[in-house]
């Protein structure tokens, strides 16, 4: 096993729920295959343990590559290799979610993907919403926590007044599955560019273990430290860019609402 994926497999808790992001480019480096390393954090995990992982495929009704979402088929959009082949893998479950979907293999893998609103994207009701509450530990694998998504549920419960803005208005409020059209609830994510600001703040607060290039984090505590933070700077979450739609629509809301001072970037 190399020697920094040795690192962070001990950093693992084993019988825990692992919430996985990952970008494969550096485990190959390693000299390890997608299901070496699924194998790998399986067995860590252990029979009391469980993995999940993101199989976001965004199926609005209007996304340019929407299809009708069929959780036992359709793939998983910009996940990465590690995500798809977990969700190929016998034995591992998907939740129904047409926008935000969760793959799930152990222990919790039934509540995990049946147990959540089918409507719920990734927030009240959601995968991970119970993840976070069954206190999921999330492994950010050779990627920032701009690729947390549990940073949506933390921004949307914070209950900041924007969240019904989608991240693109152009894709429609609904969903296309094979069951028929599916209102979605209006807690939409939106841009996650300037996530990775978090990433320093999190390890100094301790409850994130930084590896190497990879980040160990304790999702309760994590979503409690940015409800506090949304609380002090309601547009904290939201990026500078003068170009970006989801974010500059969401500051003037909370500009609408006196919450901040100016929308100016």
């Amino acid at each position: 096993m190399a020697n920094q994926f040795h690192e962070i497999f001990e950093a693992i808790p084993p019988g825990s729920l692992l919430l996985v992001h990952a970008s494969f480019r550096q485990c190959k480096a390693e000299g390890l295959t997608p299901e070496e390393v699924i194998g790998l954090l399986l067995s860590r995990l252990g029979p009391q343990g469980t993995l999940a992982m993101p199989t976001f495929s965004y199926n609005y009704i209007r996304h340019p590559s929407s299809t009708a979402y069929d959780p036992a088929v359709t793939p998983g959009v910009e996940n990465g290799i590690l995500s798809e082949i977990f969700r190929k893998t016998p034995g591992v479950l998907r939740s129904s979610n047409p926008t935000y979907s969760v793959a799930v293999c152990g222990k919790y893998a039934e509540l995990l993907t049946s147990g959540s609103k089918d409507n719920a994207g990734l927030g009240h009701g959601s995968s991970y919403e119970n993840a976070m509450k069954l206190g999921a530990k999330i492994l950010l694998l050779h990627v920032g926590n701009n690729r947390n998504s549990m940073l949506h549920y933390a921004e949307i419960v914070s209950g900041v007044p924007y969240n019904d803005i989608p991240f693109r208005e152009s894709w429609g409020r609904t969903a296309l599955t094979v069951h028929g059209e599916m209102e979605l609830l209006p807690e939409f994510p939106a841009c996650s560019e300037e996530f990775s600001k978090f990433d320093g703040p999190f390890v100094r607060e301790g409850f994130a273990q930084k590896i190497g290039d990879s980040f160990l984090i304790d999702s309760a505590a994590m979503v409690k430290y940015i409800c506090r933070a949304i609380g002090k700077q309601p547009d904290i979450m939201l990026c500078r860019d003068p170009l970006c739609e989801p974010c500059i629509r969401r500051r003037q809301r909370l500009l609408e609402r006196g919450l901040i001072r100016s929308a100016n970037l």
